[in-house]
């Protein structure tokens, strides 16, 4: 993190800082008290807080930074509710500080996650015991609610600090990025939650029973790492499947590459998280995979027959096909197979139009076609140039390419030509005629 951290990061963590100190030092004046606890069960939970807090099971990327999911995020939510807030937030303070010093993290994400954890924690135990009544069975109504504002309070707070700050980090929109985070993480903080629920209700039934939990926790930590090496697997093969397209057509390969670079470009002048860029990235690699069972001959033939035309049409379906196992690269299969839509409603393979087109796919289709256009074909005499082709994507706004991505796309590659910076073109490339520096975005072309 500490690489590219900005000045606004900084102010961002410092108010979280605050906050966090102020939920610690006010909440036992808004609870009117301090209830009983044992601090031999304090030192316990902090042991086995520290000790399953260093082993995080689940990764999920965001910007420059990420988040993880461990085990302890169960422990953590029943010590929020067994014990005071400022007990209970020095709990998860403590644990975070020291777990972090042993897997050696920055000082600056240290001070976050601490911070983070005084907030959610603190004050997920202030709802508890400001609503709960110990007096009534554990799921009366009256503790019930108390539990649901508890937990609503400790996932809400970590999910909307932590979508603050990676919308920071990666400079992209705070409701897509929160929207990311839940979409990819609520099941896992779900699970964790209501494993904390079973601790606390055998905590209250004999404090002493929380050890049977043990093969639990071991059976689930091993249960979510499972997932997390399918999903190093699934990268794996896809790495592979590039390595199978560069060796069977290297020129299918050094156009994916490229139009990687400018897809690349794109999520970034977009503000994408990184995890959906990821999968964009990873389709627009794959994208004519499924031309490698082509004949060669086919694909260098300059004058094709309609049924010839037909069969290469069909290489954006081939290409979805094999990665139709892949069951964590499904949304990137959907975006692979729809490469070839038109805004329009006139592409294939299943004449999808505007927004019905996969984002992701709409990215991708512009970025391929101009590195079409400026490469050399055999379908055609020799290639455009970079001013022909862009003002082939201008007349083709709102009808083959959306309007909106085809002045992102324009604006980087005016970017790229003032600076001199011809990375993401073929080596044959030719600007124009005219000063290329000068082209600008849209209708302007």
């Amino acid at each position: 993190m500490s690489d590219r951290v900005s000045s606004r990061v900084i102010v961002y963590i410092c108010a979280v800082a605050l906050v966090g100190v102020a939920v610690v030092v006010f909440s036992p004046r808004l609870l009117g008290g301090t209830p009983g606890f044992s601090w031999f069960w304090v030192c316990l939970y902090l042991a086995v807080g520290i000790l399953v807090d260093t082993f995080p099971i689940v990764f999920y990327a965001y910007g420059v930074s990420k988040v993880e999911i461990v085990v302890s995020e169960a422990v953590i939510f029943a010590v929020a509710c067994l014990f005071p807030p400022q007990v209970a937030a020095g709990i998860a303070v403590i644990q975070t500080l020291v777990s972090d010093r042993l897997t050696h993290k920055e000082a600056i994400k240290s001070i976050f996650n601490m911070a983070l954890y005084a907030i959610a924690v603190g004050g997920a135990s202030l709802a508890y015991h400001r609503f709960v009544d110990v007096s009534l069975d554990f799921l009366a109504m009256e503790n019930v609610r108390a539990l649901v504002l508890s937990a609503v309070w400790f996932l809400g707070s970590e999910y909307l600090l932590l979508a603050g700050l990676f919308s920071l980090l990666s400079r992209g929109s705070f409701v897509r990025t929160l929207g990311s985070l839940v979409r990819t993480t609520w099941l896992t903080n779900l699970t964790l939650l209501l494993l904390g629920i079973v601790i606390m209700v055998l905590y209250w039934q004999n404090p002493w029973t929380v050890l049977f939990l043990v093969p639990v926790f071991v059976v689930l930590y091993y249960a979510l790492k499972r997932e997390q090496t399918l999903r190093s697997q699934t990268q794996t093969i896809l790495e592979k499947l590039v390595d199978v397209l560069e060796s069977k057509s290297p020129e299918t390969a050094q156009h994916s590459k490229r139009v990687r670079a400018w897809v690349d470009d794109m999520c970034d002048e977009l503000g994408m998280e990184s995890s959906e860029a990821d999968m964009v990235l990873q389709a627009a690699v794959l994208h004519d995979l499924g031309k490698v069972g082509l004949d060669d001959n086919l694909l260098r033939k300059p004058g094709l027959s309609a049924e010839e035309f037909h069969q290469i049409m069909g290489h954006s379906a081939v290409s979805a096909s094999l990665l139709e196992g892949l069951t964590l690269f499904q949304g990137g299969r959907d975006i692979v197979l729809h490469h070839h839509e038109r805004y329009d409603g006139n592409g294939y393979p299943d004449h999808l139009a505007g927004e019905n087109i996969p984002f992701g796919a709409r990215i991708i289709a512009v970025a391929d076609s101009f590195d079409a256009m400026v490469s050399v074909r055999p379908y055609r005499a020799k290639s455009l140039t970079v001013t022909e082709a862009l003002k082939i994507l201008d007349q083709e706004r709102g009808a083959q390419f959306d309007p909106e991505l085809v002045v992102t796309f324009t604006k980087l590659v005016r970017a790229h030509l003032a600076t001199g910076d011809m990375t993401n073109f073929p080596s044959t490339v030719q600007i124009d005629s005219t000063d290329g520096v000068d082209i600008a975005a849209g209708v302007q072309v």
